[in-house]
């Protein structure tokens, strides 16, 4: 178990957010202020796309849910319109008012708010939950912590959303190679909590403008020339008479533990 959760922390240390938050010493609210069109891009990406169905169709409409790291509510939206009532709860205030914004914009009134992360979850207070999902929120050095946490506050289930596949080509040649983690590092180590678990993977193509493209990858220190020819070259360059346009691809797994008593005490 130590040497998955060394593996977890030493990918975790190479991620952009996790290393801006630590050693930069900055907060949440600062780091995603930083990041502007994160919320057009996640629109842009089709994500969750075949996620939130799935996750939808797995949760009964009586049921409350927590979205743990909900972020801008690329899944809060979609399960608010399924679940009778739904919990957000994200570190970023910022985040959680654009959420806001979007969910009286689309008539939604089932969503309460909190400011936080999954270890200021309290199981005490948070009652009434069923479910509760993370996805890409992980931001944690205890991942078995974190899950755990997970499964006190939800009495029925839990689903995480990560990473699956390969990463993109492109990140590598921008920013050059780091190590990463997906989704098998959730699986082992529900695994070896004793936990049984169910993985579904969904795939989508999609595209993006050349100039957001360029706008989050040029930080790497690649030139625009540098990048556009590697696109070019690897048949992912659509140039035509309007913008330029580049194609993408990505898996999400989604990994399900919807029955707690198989659950290995230790």
């Amino acid at each position: 178990m130590k040497r998955l959760a060394d593996e977890w922390v030493e990918a975790l240390r190479s991620s952009t957010y996790f290393h801006t938050l630590k050693t930069e010493e900055r907060s949440h609210d600062d780091f995603w202020r930083s990041v502007s069109g994160y919320d057009e891009l996640m629109s842009l990406s089709g994500y969750p796309g075949p996620v939130a169905e799935h996750i939808s169709a797995c949760i009964p409409p009586e049921s409350g849910v927590i979205d743990i790291g909900a972020g801008t509510g690329a899944l809060t939206l979609p399960l608010a319109e399924r679940a009778a009532r739904i919990t957000a709860l994200d570190p970023s205030s910022y985040h959680l008012d654009i959420l806001k914004k979007k969910a009286r914009e689309i008539g939604l009134t089932n969503i309460r708010y909190l400011r936080g992360e999954c270890r200021d979850a309290d199981p005490e207070t948070l009652q009434g939950i069923e479910y509760a999902v993370a996805a890409y929120s992980m931001i944690d050095p205890d991942l078995e912590g974190f899950i755990r946490r997970m499964i006190s506050i939800a009495s029925s289930g839990i689903f995480l959303v990560y990473c699956a596949g390969d990463p993109d080509p492109l990140t590598e040649f921008s920013s050059g190679p780091r190590k990463r983690a997906d989704y098998t590092c959730l699986s082992r180590t529900l695994e070896m909590m004793g936990y049984d678990f169910c993985v579904e993977i969904f795939s989508r193509d999609y595209i993006l403008p050349l100039d957001i493209v360029m706008k989050k990858h040029m930080k790497g220190g690649r030139t625009e020339q540098e990048l556009c020819n590697f696109l070019s070259e690897s048949d992912r360059l659509i140039q035509g008479d309007g913008p330029d346009l580049v194609k993408f691809s990505a898996k999400n797994a989604v990994i399900s533990v919807t029955d707690y008593s198989s659950d290995a005490v230790n």
